[in-house]
C-alpha cells in the first residue's frame, strides 16, 4: 500500500500592531457614529421604518448586534494574544497571572456576547435596600467589589511588566473599567434624574461603549508590542489525521 507523504504548507501571517491598531481606532469610529444614528432615530421614535432596523443593527445599548460582535471579537482576540504569551511564559514566575488573564478575557467576550453580568440586575434588591441611584444597575456592586479584589491582586504583577506594556495596560485598565463600570454608575444617575429616553442618558452610554472599545483597543497594542518584545515570530502547528 502507497503511503502518502506528510508535508507542510507554511501561511504567514503579519501582524503589525501599529496597523491593527489604526484599523481598529477607525472601526471604534464608525460604530460610534453609526450608534450615534442609530440613537437619534431611537430618540426621535423611529421616524420611518428602516430606522428601527437601523437602530437593532448598530445601537450600542443592543445585545446580539454589529457593535456588540465587534466588542465580542474584540476581547476574544485579546484572550488569543494572552494565550500566546501564556504559552511562552510556562517556567515564568508569573505565569498564572497571565493564564488568569487569558481566562477573565474569555469570559468577558462570552459576557459581551451573552450578558452573563444581567443576571446581577435585580430591581427587587434595588428598591427593598434603597439603593443610590450609581447602583441603578445592581450588577455593579460586585463587579466594583472583583474590580478592586483584582486590582490588589495583580498590582505586583503589574508592576514587574516593562515600562511601556505596564503604563499601556495601566491606561487601558482605567478606560475600559471607567466606561464598563463608572460610566454604567453614572449612566444609572442620569436615568433615575433625567428619564430613560432623553438625549443626555444616551449620551452618557454612548461615552460609556466608546470608552469600552478604546479601552480594549489600547490592551491589543500593548499586548501586540509586548509579544513583539518576547518573539519575533511564533509557529503555530495544526496537525490532521483520520483518527
Amino acid at each position: 500500500m502507497q503511503q502518502l507523504s506528510t508535508h507542510s504548507v507554511e501561511f504567514p501571517i503579519h501582524l503589525s500592531a501599529k496597523t491593527i491598531t489604526r484599523r481598529l481606532s477607525v472601526t471604534v469610529i464608525c460604530l460610534t457614529l453609526a450608534g450615534a444614528l442609530s440613537g437619534y432615530f431611537w430618540l426621535l421614535r423611529f421616524p420611518f421604518p428602516a430606522t428601527k432596523w437601523f437602530y437593532q443593527v448598530f445601537s450600542l445599548n443592543e445585545e446580539l448586534n454589529i457593535p456588540a460582535w465587534y466588542s465580542s471579537f474584540t476581547l476574544l482576540f485579546c484572550s488569543g494574544l494572552l494565550k500566546l504569551i501564556t504559552a511562552i511564559k510556562t517556567k515564568d514566575r508569573y505565569f498564572i497571572y497571565w493564564k488568569i488573564l487569558y481566562l477573565i478575557f474569555f469570559y468577558l467576550s462570552l459576557d459581551e456576547a451573552f450578558s452573563f453580568h444581567e443576571i446581577w440586575i435585580i430591581p427587587s434588591v434595588r428598591e427593598s435596600l434603597h439603593l443610590n441611584p450609581l447602583f441603578y444597575e445592581t450588577w455593579v456592586i460586585p463587579g466594583a467589589v472583583l474590580v478592586v479584589v483584582f486590582a490588589f491582586k495583580y498590582l505586583k504583577f503589574l508592576l514587574h511588566l516593562p515600562p511601556k506594556t505596564r503604563y499601556l495596560f495601566l491606561i487601558a485598565a482605567v478606560v475600559y473599567v471607567g466606561g464598563a463600570l463608572g460610566m454604567e454608575m453614572v449612566g444609572g444617575v442620569l436615568r433615575v434624574d433625567f428619564g430613560r429616553r432623553t438625549l443626555i442618558s444616551l449620551i452618557g452610554i454612548f461615552v460609556e461603549e466608546f470608552l469600552e472599545m478604546v479601552g480594549i483597543v489600547i490592551f491589543i497594542y500593548a499586548l501586540l508590542s509586548y509579544l513583539s518584545s518576547l518573539k519575533e515570530s511564533i509557529q503555530l502547528k495544526i496537525y490532521i489525521s483520520e483518527k
